[in-house]
């Protein structure tokens, strides 16, 4: 039996599969199986996996096929046909250090903790692998764990991030939770913070190393992103706070969390302006207004930084808004 099961969503990915493959193929840690779920790919997806696997004859690789439903039902039948006693997801489009399995379970087992997160490196060439940025964690990483309330508040503080591929996990937090496939977007930190809120009382551990290979992409979901899109962002903020307000053991996040609502609200603010979108401008003009003197910050910058974006958009200074949308 695996001791860990890396689960990677599969869709139309011909132009860069083989990377990842390689990669998973030259994992130091061997106790470990692959679970490719082939999302109803048009491509060739489906024959390169097959064909690299009868190849090098690696019984790791387990290959599940299902009709196009996307990332988050991709991502349900992995853990269905999981059987590691850890979980980590992650992007078929990114690389990965050969260390990336063996450091995230020597942490996780060293630690005796319920889920750790690794910093990642950003890359814009797949080939080269050339640092170009990081999800950074060193400014929160800690040699001794945190409980979920610290963690929330980080989070909440934009010092943590729902990128799963960050994550490994004690499997058993997986149990009876699924990802939403009606969720386009934050699909991944609805589902984490599903996994907090039902076990609130775990130990989260965090790094500051890094292990993985994220590749930013032009054509991905985030760059392309309509107002209405971004409004899934709030959305799931609202089902956030839900999660949290039924957990009596974490209602004192549940401010915090207002300051990460006011994040996306924030983002469908400009990309309503660049848009000309006024119908989800004013829907977010006014969340943000109200919401800010409720938020609770734990960092000064942040707090000023809101204030500013306020008086800019009580003044409905839009060609500002466009012009700051970097800065912002």
């Amino acid at each position: 039996m695996p001791n860990v099961t890396v689960i990677v969503p599969v869709y139309n990915a011909e132009q860069y599969i083989l990377f990842l493959m390689r990669d998973l193929e030259n994992q130091t840690y061997k106790n470990v199986e692959f679970i490719l779920v082939n999302d109803g790919s048009k491509d060739n997806s489906l024959e390169i996996m097959e064909n690299y696997i009868a190849k090098n004859g690696n019984d790791r690789f387990k290959i599940i096929s299902q009709p196009n439903s996307g990332v988050s039902s991709a991502r349900n039948k992995g853990l269905e046909y999981s059987n590691g006693k850890y979980i980590i997801f992650v992007d078929c489009d990114d690389r990965l250090s050969s260390l990336f399995v063996e450091k995230y379970v020597n942490r996780i087992e060293s630690n005796s903790s319920d889920i750790e997160v690794f910093s990642a490196i950003k890359v814009n060439d797949r080939k080269k692998v050339i640092e170009d940025g990081r999800i950074d964690y060193s400014p929160i990483a800690s040699m001794n764990s945190m409980d979920v309330k610290s963690y929330i508040k980080y989070f909440s503080n934009l010092q943590a991030w729902g990128y799963l591929f960050c994550y490994i996990f004690k499997r058993e937090l997986w149990k009876n939770i699924k990802f939403n496939p009606d969720i386009k977007y934050q699909e991944d930190v609805l589902a984490f913070f599903e996994v907090l809120t039902k076990y609130p009382h775990i130990k989260i551990g965090v790094n500051k190393d890094a292990y993985y290979y994220y590749v930013s992409r032009k054509d991905s979901a985030l760059h392309t992103m309509t107002s209405e899109n971004a409004w899934q962002f709030v959305e799931v903020d609202d089902s956030i706070l839900k999660l949290v307000s039924g957990q009596p053991s974490l209602k004192e996040c549940y401010d915090f969390l207002l300051a990460l609502k006011m994040s996306s609200l924030m983002i469908v603010i400009v990309t309503s302006c660049l848009e000309n979108n006024d119908y989800y401008y004013q829907k977010a003009r006014e969340q943000f207004i109200n919401l800010n003197k409720h938020s609770k910050y734990i960092s000064l910058k942040i707090k000023l930084r809101r204030k500013l974006q306020e008086t800019v958009i009580r003044l409905n200074l839009k060609l500002i808004i466009k012009k700051l949308y970097a800065r912002l």
